[in-house]
This record gives C-alpha cells, sequence and structure tokens, in this order.
C-alpha cells in the first residue's frame, strides 16, 4: 500500500464532481430554501470534500469553494470549521447506528445481524461520504461537542461487541477478547475511506460484503488456534486471501 500525503486539500474545479459510483455531487446552487436544507448541503460538501481529496486535512475555503459560497454564508450555519466537523462526525455516527437497529430487526441469529450490521456500516461510510471524517482529529472538536459524539461512538462499539459475544454464547464465534475483537474490525472499517477508490472495478456492494466475511471468518470456531501460530487455513491465510481479495477489486492501493 503506498502511503498517501496528509497536506491539504487541493481545491477542485467549480463544476458538478464525480462521486461514488460514478454518481455527480451536484453543488448547492445558492437558491433560497429552509436553513436546514442549507446546512445539509454544506455538510454534504465536506463529504465530498474528504471523499475526493482521502485527506483528513480541510479547511474552510475548501468547503466554501466545494459550495460556491463565501467563508461569511458559513458562517451564518455554522459557528466555525470545528461546528462543522462535529456535525459530520455526528452524521456519520446516526449512520451506523441506523444500521445497527436494523441488523438487530432484521437478523436472527449473532453472526446473521454482525453480518448484516458490518455490510451496512461499511457501504455507509463508502457510500454517503461521511467517512472521510473518520481520519479528521478528535481534538480538534470542542471538548463538549466530543464527549457527545463519543458517547454514540462508544454506544455503537458497544453494540459491535454484544453481538460477537452473543456469537461466542451461541457458540457461532470463537474469541477470548471480545473488547479487541471489536477494536480489530471497527479499525479495519475505519481506515477504508483512505484506500477506497469510487472508480475500481468493483461495488461499494461487492466490498462491503467480501470485507464482512473476512471478519466473519476470524470469529468462527478454530480460525486460530489455543497456542500463538496460526493452524493452516486459518488467520495467516485469511489475511492473505483477504488482500489478494482487495486487490483484485483495484481499489487496494
Amino acid at each position: 500500500m503506498t502511503k498517501r500525503s496528509s497536506t491539504s486539500i487541493t481545491k477542485k474545479s467549480s463544476s458538478a464532481r464525480t462521486g461514488t459510483g460514478g454518481k455527480k455531487n451536484v453543488r448547492w446552487n445558492g437558491t433560497p430554501g429552509l436553513k436546514d436544507h442549507r446546512r445539509e448541503a454544506i455538510l454534504r460538501s465536506v463529504a465530498t470534500v474528504l471523499q475526493g481529496s482521502r485527506s483528513s486535512s480541510l479547511t474552510i475555503n475548501d468547503i466554501a469553494d466545494e459550495l460556491g459560497m463565501t467563508k461569511g454564508n458559513l458562517y451564518y450555519y455554522f459557528k466555525d470549521k470545528q461546528d462543522i466537523l462535529f456535525h459530520c462526525h455526528m452524521r456519520s455516527m446516526e449512520i451506523s447506528l441506523r444500521a445497527l437497529d436494523d441488523a438487530l430487526a432484521i437478523g436472527r441469529t449473532p453472526v446473521e445481524r454482525l453480518r448484516i450490521l458490518l455490510i451496512s456500516h461499511i457501504r455507509g461510510i463508502i457510500e454517503d461520504g461521511f467517512g472521510g471524517i473518520l481520519q479528521t482529529d478528535l481534538e480538534k472538536i470542542r471538548p463538549e461537542q466530543r464527549k457527545r459524539y463519543i458517547r454514540k461512538r462508544d454506544q455503537f462499539e458497544s453494540g459491535v461487541r454484544d453481538l460477537i459475544a452473543a456469537g461466542v454464547s451461541a457458540g457461532e464465534f470463537e474469541c477470548n477478547n471480545v473488547k479487541l475483537a471489536g477494536f480489530a474490525i471497527l479499525g479495519g472499517i475505519n481506515w477504508i475511506p483512505k484506500w477506497y477508490n469510487p472508480n475500481g472495478q468493483f461495488s461499494s456492494e461487492k466490498i462491503s460484503k467480501e470485507m464482512a466475511d473476512y471478519f466473519l471468518r476470524g470469529l468462527r470456531p478454530g480460525a486460530i488456534t489455543a497456542g500463538d501460530g496460526a493452524e493452516s487455513g486459518g488467520t495467516e491465510d485469511l489475511a492473505s486471501n483477504g488482500k489478494r481479495g482487495l486487490a483484485e477489486t483495484g481499489v487496494w492501493k
């Protein structure tokens, strides 16, 4: 995987941009509308900038340029850059928590629920564009807002761990450290915006299913021995197979 620069985002053309799956991200045209609608357009522009650049660096000028607005107009809808980042983080978490609710309602077994959740969570990060916000520094958000986001994030992470623990109890998973397994899975997913290429060979749906199944195989009984090594067809082989699969999609960099 090649190392990407973390330099500031380069401003793009003022024309409509092509987003995930070849869809065009249409800029807000400045016409009158409800304040909430304009706020939504601003948040979507942040997602577009982050998704297109795959960079954690973001400036008010980048957002204003994407929307064709002045910085003064932006400050009418949000206090400052910190406020914009906070709402993007919260929007990303809302998508993930909705995926958790859907998985609990639809799935019949722990493994089925976790698979539904992971697929929806990955697709949300890829398709909605807010996944790029996961690479921004939480320290840039005000302490009180950071606490609000962390409560939501902890709620989601707890939901993932509960599904893993339920799978262990049902004999569907084998895991000695549920918390560590949850961190490993979610950490891998959070890194997707760094390497994902919307113009790659495979769709977001296929990628999300392959990655979800890869994580689930690592939790299956017998995937890892009780000792410190991997069985034939265990962790080492799974990691190799997973990387080959992603390389074939044209999105692994």
